[in-house]
């Protein structure tokens, strides 16, 4: 069979991104915040703790392709309780405090959102508030457009992440140190980005690759010798995920709890088992290979354009792996 682990890993470091990389995305994201902590303070209202969440606080962000964008996600945890002001006001201060930045400046569900000429960039403000008077730490509450004040927790959502992760410490790749978690999050989420390069309420949220990774792969793949399989760890999660009877849920394991998913309605559904079922066969056909130019000219068919074919010379290398086994305690 042909090794594509080295083709995986260059494709990781092309396609990824976060703040320590991207400094115009810490830019943006700076002077938004620089502007709102202006304004509060100009008209003497409470101030914010800038909380980081989303792909690039987690390091599992993308270059964005088609006609995606950047998606810059804050939360600001006002120094206040929910119970001295309701949520329309706190979302309030924040659209004025970013009204006329830019030429679109929307309430969303969740956030107010800061949108940059040329569709590259936008910056999704969440607002929180403490849940009670005296109360300076979780639980929090998050403004929402139409129902208020909604349970949350940022913080508790990514140390559960970050405790999900602690298995595949010692999976880290030569050139960009980062783990077979983060590499094939990143890998899936432009695998769904290639299918569907537009906005889409059919489209599985960054979060939501995070957490079927968290619940298909609890631990590293590996081969014999003990080194990572990213491969491997696709196609099982592939496998799974179009195996499931019924439709795929995805609970937030955090206030509030919802399904990430549940937006799909059922045509929605199908296609994404479909193409779920269809990555597994394309990651099966690729182990069958003795090719590697081969092997990764299918895989380029599903993870798109940025996917490496090696150089021909590689092509006589006919690889014969070591057998596949996931890591003891996957077993």
């Amino acid at each position: 069979m042909a090794r594509v682990q080295p083709q995986f890993e260059k494709f990781h470091e092309v396609i990824r991104t976060d703040y320590d990389m991207n400094a115009t995305l810490r830019e943006k994201r700076d002077i938004i915040l620089e502007r709102v902590r202006k304004h509060l303070w100009d008209n003497e209202r409470p101030g914010f703790e800038r909380l980081l969440q989303g792909s690039y606080k987690m390091k599992t962000g993308v270059i964005p392709i088609g006609d995606l964008e950047f998606d810059i996600d804050v939360g600001l945890r006002f120094n206040t309780s929910s119970l001295d002001y309701d949520a329309p006001t706190v979302r309030s201060w924040v659209l004025d405090a970013v009204g006329g930045h830019t030429d679109k400046v929307e309430e969303l569900t969740s956030c107010v959102r800061v949108s940059y000429a040329g569709g590259e960039y936008h910056v999704d403000l969440v607002s929180y508030a403490f849940s009670a008077p005296g109360v300076e730490r979780e639980p929090l509450k998050l403004a929402s457009k139409s129902r208020g004040w909604r349970d949350a927790s940022p913080d508790a959502l990514l140390d559960r992440i970050d405790d999900a992760r602690q298995a595949f410490e010692d999976t880290e790749d030569t050139v960009t140190k980062t783990d077979q978690f983060r590499r094939i999050v990143r890998c899936l989420r432009r695998w769904d980005d290639v299918a569907v390069p537009r906005p889409s309420k059919a489209k599985p949220s960054g979060l939501c690759f995070v957490l079927l990774v968290v619940r298909h792969v609890p631990t590293p793949f590996r081969f014999a010798n003990g080194e990572p399989d990213d491969r491997r760890a696709l196609e099982a999660l592939a496998t799974a995920i179009a195996k499931t009877a019924g439709r795929i849920v995805v609970s937030k394991p955090t206030p509030e709890f919802e399904d990430l998913l549940g937006r799909l309605d059922e045509d929605d559904m199908r296609k994404l088992k479909e193409r779920f079922a269809k990555l597994a066969a394309v990651l099966r056909e690729a182990d069958a290979e003795a090719d590697p130019i081969k092997a990764c000219v299918k895989l380029r068919a599903q993870f798109g354009e940025d996917f490496p074919i090696p150089d021909p010379e590689e092509s006589i290398k006919r690889t014969v792996g070591p057998a596949i086994v996931p890591s003891s305690s996957a077993a």
